[in-house]
């Protein structure tokens, strides 16, 4: 409990592990600052365990939950109180039986998750109408605003290794004429986030990619990360893309059998992609901040 909000007034409830946000734990830093901009958004009562859940629940109208289970206490809640509840989720291919059975059993309105096909994937049949499609999102002050200008033909990768998510990542570090930095994270965590994104900026190219596994189909955090820098995001097709913006307008989009020649390509007149690289990071000003997402999160328990 946080004796802070022992007395707290509010009609909006946060679940959450508190110490593990404080923590930042979070396997991406942009969900310690979606959870941040919630808090200021929506000034919630934190709730962090099921003593906290009985000693509020006839004053909540709106509960949003995180990961349960993980970042967020798995809480059982009163059928015989009227509110609105959402579930965040992260990764769909993690436990999705035990995860619909709590959505099911807890009788949760809306399901908010980073990723849209996969999700169907694993969740098959589950209601449209109950799911917010709710990428991953940038804070403005993340956001590159510099002039975006040529300075090399360099392609930069980076990124975790050790998940059998990462093949076709691995596999694009071994290619030729691509330059590979093993930061990560999660598994090494070099940089401060403000630092991240600083480095970020001083690259005209880098390279987003997963898994071969249709069980996965990420459109992880790098795809926004990278263009939000104003890098020229040549990122591994996933179903996802397209309704998120990106094609080969803003961004260049690669199979594992298009990859070398794309690279090829582009190492031969990077100069020509400028447009694309301002047009990515205009995709992200436009659709893929936290507000945005702050904005679905009220459209769908407020209705408006």
């Amino acid at each position: 409990m946080l004796l802070t909000h022992l007395w707290k007034q509010s009609d909006f409830g946060l679940v959450i592990n508190w110490k593990f946000h404080q923590k930042r734990k979070w396997v991406s830093a942009l969900t310690g600052y979606m959870v941040d901009a919630i808090i200021t958004a929506f000034d919630p009562i934190i709730i962090t365990s099921q003593f906290d859940y009985q000693l509020h629940k006839r004053k909540l109208r709106y509960i949003l939950s995180f990961y349960p289970g993980w970042s967020a206490p798995l809480i059982r809640f009163d059928p015989k109180i009227d509110c609105v509840k959402a579930l965040c989720y992260s990764d769909p291919h993690y436990q999705p039986e035990e995860r619909r059975a709590y959505f099911d059993r807890n009788g949760f309105d809306f399901l908010f998750c980073v990723y849209h096909s996969p999700f169907f994937y694993h969740f098959k049949n589950f209601p449209i109408e109950k799911f917010v499609h709710f990428p991953w999102a940038l804070p403005d002050r993340f956001i590159s605003d510099h002039a975006i200008e040529h300075r090399s033909n360099d392609v930069v990768i980076f990124g975790g290794k050790q998940s059998k998510a990462y093949d076709i990542r691995n596999w694009c570090r071994q290619q030729p004429g691509i330059r590979n930095f093993d930061y990560s994270g999660v598994e090494n965590k070099q940089l401060t986030d403000e630092e991240y994104f600083l480095w970020l900026r001083t690259f005209d190219a880098i390279v987003a990619a997963g898994s071969s596994d249709p069980k996965y189909n990420l459109v992880t955090p790098k795809y926004f990360e990278i263009a939000s820098a104003g890098a020229l995001l040549i990122g591994q097709y996933c179903p996802d893309l397209d309704m998120l913006g990106f094609d080969n307008t803003n961004a260049l989009i690669f199979t594992k059998d298009s990859f070398n020649d794309i690279i090829s390509t582009y190492k031969k007149e990077p100069e020509k992609y400028i447009s694309l690289r301002e047009k990515g990071r205009l995709l992200i000003k436009e659709r893929h901040k936290i507000s945005d997402r702050i904005a679905s999160i009220k459209r769908a328990l407020y209705g408006n």
